[in-house]
């Protein structure tokens, strides 16, 4: 299977199993209103705000570390890629942080939730990490930093814009190669 098919592949799979089950389960099992309980609505001006300034720092710090280190040629021919980057933030960030963070945040510390939703998080990338034939050890460290790091902003904003945004914009940058 080509690399677009497998991204078609994996973005149905994560709509599907992931986001629609969640949807579903809070609107028929806690019967609230999905897009308030993720907090999609709510404080989203606040949100995207925030989601722009970290996002920005990001690229920032990326681009002076690459121009430090050595500065690899940046490949923006992404074709269907920046969908998939753009609509990631979205597939995974509703069920991971959106809704197993909250839940398991009702039943235990916030950064014990932090970790065991990051723990969970990391683990649902290595089959395609080995599929990709990524460094798993080196992976596993950069996404645990940023997804302990998207819990706490998600927690301390209240909007689930912020790793949305910053999801799809850290996927982007690493395919882009920055």
């Amino acid at each position: 299977m080509d690399s677009i098919s497998s991204y078609i592949c994996m973005l149905l799979i994560n709509l599907f199993v992931l986001v629609i089950p969640v949807i579903l389960y809070l609107k028929l099992k806690d019967k609230v209103n999905p897009l308030v309980y993720l907090k999609i609505i709510g404080n989203s001006k606040q949100g995207i705000l925030i989601a722009i300034i970290v996002s920005s720092l990001f690229i920032i710090l990326l681009i002076t570390k690459n121009a430090i280190t050595r500065f690899n040629s940046i490949h923006l021919n992404l074709g269907i890629l920046w969908i998939s980057g753009l609509l990631v933030g979205f597939l995974e960030e509703i069920p991971f942080r959106g809704f197993l963070l909250q839940k398991l945040s009702n039943h235990m510390k916030f950064w014990k939730a932090n970790l065991l939703t990051t723990v969970i998080f990391v683990s649902f990338h290595i089959p395609t990490w080995i599929n990709s034939n990524t460094d798993i050890i080196r992976a596993a460290i950069s996404i645990s930093m940023v997804s302990l790091a998207l819990g706490y902003l998600f927690k301390e904003y209240k909007s689930l814009w912020i790793p949305i945004i910053c999801h799809s914009v850290f996927n982007l940058c690493i395919w882009i190669g920055l």
